[in-house]
């Protein structure tokens, strides 16, 4: 890990000292590509994509629409690397579009999805969860056709795929788990309203994070395959806690709550202290790189200006930073 940090240090150290290189019409992305999803303004469409190389140091801003010649669209809520194409979901225009992983040129877009939030593949089927409509979509492996429309009765935000079965996180506050191949639901159990957030960890087991604006308390559980509840923690409001991500190795969490924390998956209570935090940041967002166990975590700023994001090592070791585009919101890594 400190050969990685000081590898990390040098490239983003490099890069504070670089100006921006020219885009060339198609990019060439590696392994080491990490895609800033930044989310712009809502009904300003100035939603932009970011691509960082982790080897190089170099961030080269708003390459969709370098590339493509045209804007991204109207709010970038979500993204994922599917069928080997990068899935980039885009709420308020009410569409994904797919690209081409290596040059980052559009293959298709995916219209008629309402207020779409994010998109999962399960077994053949490509499932979309969404704002306003009460409903799943759930489409053919390219996403073009519309399969089946799987009626929620809530706004449903973050997806699980795990086993035979996707788990499905329900605003209302419902944890429902639906058997992928038949599209039935097998179990609800209930977190608390306001959730959002779910993982899976090396067990298999689920985790979720609820937190609710007129509420008291952000809860934070762990739920077995079969829908048992393990464990639950409830933090007080001044606590909001946002976002999970779990590490390469999937025994430990962390989450966003006035600072970044860590939390291994065999606790029994909630840390004290945050491993990261930083005066003045409005930290928004958190993902883990799949294979480096390094964190990249998102400052949107004043939600106007150009937002950052912070390079972190898993003990809490700031690596570098980066300025991204408006709300910077999500990550794709490669």
């Amino acid at each position: 890990m400190r050969l990685l940090s000081a590898v990390l240090l040098v490239t983003v150290s490099l890069f504070a000292c670089r100006k921006e290189k020219p885009l060339p019409a198609a990019v060439d992305a590696g392994s080491n590509t990490v895609l800033v999803l930044n989310e712009g303004n809502y009904m300003w469409a100035n939603a932009s994509l970011d691509l960082f190389n982790i080897d190089s140091g170099t961030l080269r801003s708003d390459v969709f629409k370098t590339i493509n010649q045209k804007p991204l669209g109207d709010v970038l809520q979500s993204g994922s690397i599917i069928n080997g194409d990068v899935w980039l979901v885009v709420n308020n225009s009410g569409k994904i579009l797919v690209l081409d992983s290596q040059t980052l040129k559009e293959k298709y877009s995916i219209t008629g999805l309402g207020s779409p939030r994010y998109a999962v593949k399960a077994g053949s089927h490509i499932w979309v969860s969404d704002l306003y409509s009460r409903k799943i979509q759930v489409r053919d492996a390219t996403g073009k056709q519309l399969f089946k429309q799987i009626h929620t009765g809530a706004w449903t935000e973050q997806m699980v795929f795990s086993g035979s079965h996707v788990w499905v996180a329900c605003y209302d506050g419902w944890l429902r788990k639906y058997h992928a191949a038949d599209f039935n639901i097998i179990d609800s159990c209930y977190v608390g309203k306001g959730l959002r957030w779910i993982v899976s960890d090396k067990k298999n087991n689920i985790w979720a994070l609820a937190s609710y604006n007129d509420s008291a308390y952000s809860r934070l559980q762990q739920w077995t395959p079969d829908g048992k509840r393990l464990k639950s923690f409830t933090m007080p409001l001044s606590g909001y806690a946002s976002s999970l991500c779990m590490n390469p190795g999937k025994d430990s969490l962390y989450y966003l709550a006035t600072g970044v924390y860590s939390l291994s998956i065999e606790d029994v209570q909630l840390p004290v202290k945050p491993v990261f935090t930083i005066t003045g940041a409005n930290l928004y967002n958190i993902a883990c790189h799949p294979r480096k166990n390094v964190l990249f975590i998102s400052d949107a700023a004043d939600y106007v200006s150009r937002g950052k994001i912070y390079i972190v090592g898993s003990a809490g070791n700031e690596i570098g930073s980066l300025t991204a585009g408006i709300i910077p919101s999500g990550f794709v890594f490669y």
